[in-house]
């Protein structure tokens, strides 16, 4: 449940104690002034763009690998709750999915501007679905399914390029056809590598983007390609990149078409979907995978996103927490 508890720097109070042992008293010093690894972007009111049960599921991924978050509004944000350079007060801004247009409408330009300054000075950003479109210049959407893309100018311009979707094979119908759809991992990256993931697995899907850079990116990495099932009707999007990294200035941006954070058949994310998705009311297409293998690849890609925007060592996820 949301909370309208203002902290005195203008923050939503978050779920999690600060602390200042492990992993984040380790790296204090890559950011001395921060109070928290993470900003987790979640208004509270209604009707802000945000699917709160997906931030319940990042919430889960933070507390079980000992991440440290509070929560921002786009008020704060426009304050400069983030802080730049030598002053940044948290390691990374972390986007979760919802409706993309709704972040845009609400940042305005002052946070716009106070956003672009924390990552260039070495921040980072993490988005989910519409919190991947929320950070590109353009959204191409085909909100009807027939290839007929209409495009918007973002304002925060973190990606320089376009994110369009949904994929020709999963059209949007209001998210009556979530899934588990196939992701070609790119095993060569060495992110990829060393968390040993498969050249195959499925996550959670509900209209996300595919990314389409408008020019060569610093460090653009793709972790992840669309994979379109056989006999697709409509290829839009089959072999795009849907997981990437890239830099921006001194930090760096890592973007999700899907929602991994959202694990399927498993209690360690801390819900079951209701809305808009009714987990148990969806045959879940899995392929020759397990809900299991597919929930341990899902946090195992999530995690490792966390841990570079943490400014932590990369390791991998073998089991999903008890």
């Amino acid at each position: 449940m949301k909370t309208a508890l203002l902290l005195a720097a203008g923050l939503l109070a978050g779920s999690a104690a600060l602390t200042a042992t492990g992993p984040t008293a380790a790296s204090a010093s890559t950011c001395p002034r921060c109070v928290a690894d993470f900003a987790l972007y979640d208004p509270a009111y209604e009707d802000d763009g945000v699917w709160e049960e997906d931030v319940t599921a990042l919430e889960s991924i933070f507390t079980a690998y000992g991440f440290t978050w509070q929560k921002v509004d786009a008020a704060a944000l426009a304050r400069g709750v983030l802080g730049s350079g030598g002053k940044r007060r948290f390691r990374a801004l972390i986007g979760p999915g919802g409706w993309s247009y709704a972040r845009d409408a609400s940042l305005g330009a002052a946070g716009v501007s106070k956003v672009r300054a924390f990552v260039n000075s070495g921040g980072a950003y993490v988005g989910f679905c519409a919190g991947a479109y929320a950070a590109a210049s353009t959204v191409r959407w085909d909100y009807y399914g027939y290839g007929w893309f209409q495009s918007w100018t973002y304002n925060l311009r973190l990606f320089d390029g376009s994110g369009v979707g949904p994929f020709g094979w999963t059209p949007w119908r209001d998210g009556a056809n979530v899934d588990l759809v196939e992701a070609a991992i790119d095993t060569t990256n060495p992110t990829m590598r060393a968390i040993d993931m498969p050249a195959r697995t499925r996550f959670l899907y509900g209209g996300g983007p595919w990314f389409e850079p408008n020019a060569k990116l610093p460090g653009w990495e793709v972790w992840a390609r669309a994979v379109a099932p056989p006999g697709a009707a409509s290829r839009a999007g089959d072999g795009q990149p849907t997981i990437v990294r890239f830099g921006y200035g001194k930090g760096t941006v890592i973007l999700f078409a899907y929602h991994p954070e959202v694990l399927v058949g498993s209690e360690a994310d801390g819900i079951v979907m209701r809305y808009p998705y009714d987990e148990g009311a969806i045959d879940w297409t899995v392929g020759d995978l397990s809900l299991e293998r597919i929930a341990i690849d899902s946090w195992n890609v999530v995690h490792a996103a966390l841990q570079l925007a943490g400014g932590r060592p990369v390791t991998p996820v073998t089991a999903l927490p008890d």
